[in-house]
C-alpha cells in the first residue's frame, strides 16, 4: 500500500540562493532530499498541518 499520493506535476519556481541554501541544509539535517522537504513543506501548508514555530527573535520584537 502507497503512503504517499501519486506526484504527477511538475513546477518550476525561484528561489533566493539563500533560501535555496537554508533548504538544502535543513533536508541534509532531515535525511530527505531537498526537493521532497519542499514538496512536504508545501503539503503541509495547503492541507493546514504546517506549524509556524515561534522563535526567541520573533517574541523580542514583538514586545
Amino acid at each position: 500500500m502507497r503512503r504517499t499520493a501519486l506526484k504527477d506535476q511538475r513546477i518550476n519556481i525561484r528561489l533566493t540562493t539563500a533560501d535555496l541554501q537554508s533548504l538544502q541544509a535543513k533536508a541534509i539535517e532531515e535525511g530527505l532530499p531537498y526537493q521532497s522537504l519542499i514538496s512536504s513543506i508545501l503539503h503541509k501548508y495547503v492541507t493546514g498541518k504546517l506549524i509556524e514555530r515561534k522563535t526567541h527573535s520573533r517574541e523580542r520584537r514583538r514586545q
